[in-house]
């Protein structure tokens, strides 16, 4: 059955794209959640203007998102943590936490754009990647440092 995709589907397709799916996929999933639409001759016609319109969106927000890219080259982060034994969190820093950070500074990134590949456990500096729309990647650097005022002794 082909459908017309209303929404980027990771593994099926990106928004507008006509895809070919089970029945049962499309009628069960796709169609009640409404992230595609049947592709009948009527809706082929109006995907090519959506089409069009969408193009000149999608050019707009990616000069946008190479902007943003552009400032957060130079982004540096600090979050003073509580520690343990010298240079051991208590917990683990988060893409919350980072996010947070940022709108702190005035940068408006929501926290699932920032991918934090291994849990930070530890003092130090990392650098982080930070994935704009549309496909757009940049790091920023992020420096994980003790909160003095706020240390405390082993847990045990």
């Amino acid at each position: 059955m082909e459908v017309i995709l209303k929404s980027d589907i990771k593994g099926l397709g990106k928004t507008l794209d006509l895809v070919n799916v089970k029945k049962g996929y499309a009628q069960n999933f796709l169609f009640p959640k409404q992230l595609a639409t049947q592709a009948t001759p009527r809706n082929k016609e109006l995907l090519e203007k959506d089409r069009a319109a969408a193009e000149v969106y999608y050019l707009k927000e990616r000069k946008a998102a190479e902007s943003l890219a552009e400032e957060l080259k130079n982004v540096s982060v600090t979050i003073p943590v509580k520690t343990y034994e010298g240079e051991k969190l208590y917990g683990s820093i988060t893409s919350k936490e980072v996010a947070a950070k940022l709108k702190e500074n005035g940068i408006d990134i929501e926290r699932k754009q920032i991918d934090i590949s291994e849990p930070i456990k530890n003092l130090g500096m990392y650098t982080i990647k930070v994935l704009l729309p549309p496909d757009i990647e940049t790091k920023i650097k992020l420096w994980v440092i003790s909160d003095e005022s706020e240390k405390v002794k082993d847990p045990e």
